[in-house]
């Protein structure tokens, strides 16, 4: 049977109209991950440096010379806290893996580890938290934008300020041994 020239047409029409279904369907995912990818780049991450925290904090915040004592003086005390918990956690990983060597270990001895980790791990976060908020109190309107912004960063990155020593390396070597 052969075509007639309406059925060629339909046939034509169908066509362009899927292809103009697909060009608008195409146009619309384009359009809304532009629109995702705009909105990322306006909370764009700011890079942490691994050394001299305070140098970056008074660069990137403005800080007088009262405010800079006042954050030396909460990082001091902010660090010292840290590695107090840090090494206890440490502690707690090693007694972890003391009782996993063994041929039979202790399931409950095991779980009351993993609480005591979590609660130092818990401890650890608190601390962050509140050395942040002391050093928002110190901070104008303006700057505690930025700071807002700088934490928000450190937080979206996983760029963690380490408090054993401040290149990371400690979070470096436990990523790396994770990934083996």
């Amino acid at each position: 049977m052969k075509p007639t020239t309406k059925t060629i047409l339909i046939s034509l029409v169908v066509l362009l109209l899927g292809i103009n279904i697909a060009t608008i369907a195409t146009f619309r995912s384009h359009l809304k991950s532009e629109q995702q990818a705009t909105l990322a780049s306006d909370t764009e991450a700011i890079s942490i440096p691994d050394q001299q925290i305070g140098r970056f904090f008074r660069d990137t915040l403005n800080l007088d010379i009262n405010q800079q004592q006042k954050f030396r003086t909460y990082r001091r005390a902010y660090h010292q806290n840290a590695n107090q918990i840090v090494n206890e956690l440490n502690t707690i990983r090693a007694k972890m893996a003391m009782a996993m060597k063994s041929s039979q270990p202790d399931k409950q001895t095991l779980d009351s580890l993993a609480i005591l980790l979590g609660e130092k791990h818990s401890e650890l976060k608190k601390t962050t938290f509140a050395y942040y908020y002391q050093l928002q109190q110190e901070l104008n309107p303006e700057q505690q934008k930025q700071l807002a912004l700088i934490f928000e960063s450190m937080l979206s990155s996983e760029q963690a300020i380490h408090p054993q020593n401040q290149n990371n390396r400690g979070l470096r070597n436990w990523q790396n041994r994770r990934n083996r």
